[in-house]
């Protein structure tokens, strides 16, 4: 594990001081990071002024060279950019080359990347998925719909294998949606075009970005009408 130091200060009582931190993890050479990760240990600081207990936020890269293929996620704490460039040797730029490298501005985020890959998802579909999921909910019970959800794992019960979502509303937690994994299946085929788009960079893949996509493919939808019109009309001249 590399460790660094860096500054922070206490969020309670202001105290500024030193500490050790982690700026990257590969946990397919120490695998037992994974959990300090996930559980958000590896990010906690104690101050020696106060004895708080506080997040150390800071930016980190969680690599993973072997489950599902591999995959690279990049947390850096309420980042304003959709792409990102990551340091690295030659080696690691060629493995991620057709790799995911994902963008994350906080720890759910991370948490659910890594998650959806593990399950060997691909993080696009699982936007579209949660993107119609809402706007079903939203349809169905406009009060109590959620205004976020998390991939937290897939499981097989008695109706068959199931996608389960965490269900979040203004941050506050509401307990978890299990969907048809089929249902998933249908969004890799209905969002045929927007795969079709390659995410060599380190970006963000969230809501937004599912949503700028299908947006552009409206526009694009709408530009060939166009131009397909233009053509009959001509035509039609002749």
């Amino acid at each position: 594990m590399i460790t660094e130091e860096d500054s922070i200060i206490c969020p309670d009582c202001g105290h500024e001081q030193q500490i050790t931190i982690c700026p990257s993890v590969n946990v397919t050479t120490d695998p037992e990071l994974r959990e300090k990760v996930l559980s958000g240990e590896i990010f906690l600081f104690t101050c020696d002024e106060c004895g708080c207990t506080g997040f150390a936020g800071h930016p980190f890269v969680y690599e993973d060279k072997e489950t599902a293929g591999g995959f690279l996620i990049y947390l850096e704490p309420d980042c304003p950019d959709r792409i990102v460039g990551v340091d690295g040797d030659i080696a690691d730029q060629v493995i991620y080359r057709e790799k995911p490298m994902r963008l994350v501005a906080d720890l759910n985020a991370l948490k659910e990347k890594i998650f959806i890959f593990e399950a060997d998802l691909d993080d696009r579909v699982m936007e579209l998925f949660k993107m119609l999921t809402l706007t079903k909910l939203s349809s169905d019970n406009p009060d109590q719909v959620p205004d976020h959800l998390l991939f937290t794992k897939i499981q097989e019960s008695e109706e068959g294998r199931q996608i389960v979502l965490a269900a979040f509303k203004e941050n506050k937690y509401l307990g978890v949606l299990e969907l048809p994994y089929s249902l998933y299946q249908t969004c890799v085929v209905t969002g045929g075009p927007i795969w079709d788009v390659p995410t060599v960079d380190c970006m963000a893949v969230d809501q937004e970005w599912i949503a700028e996509r299908l947006k552009c493919c409206e526009e694009e939808e709408e530009e060939e009408e166009k131009e397909e019109g233009c053509g009959e009309s001509d035509h039609a001249e002749q």
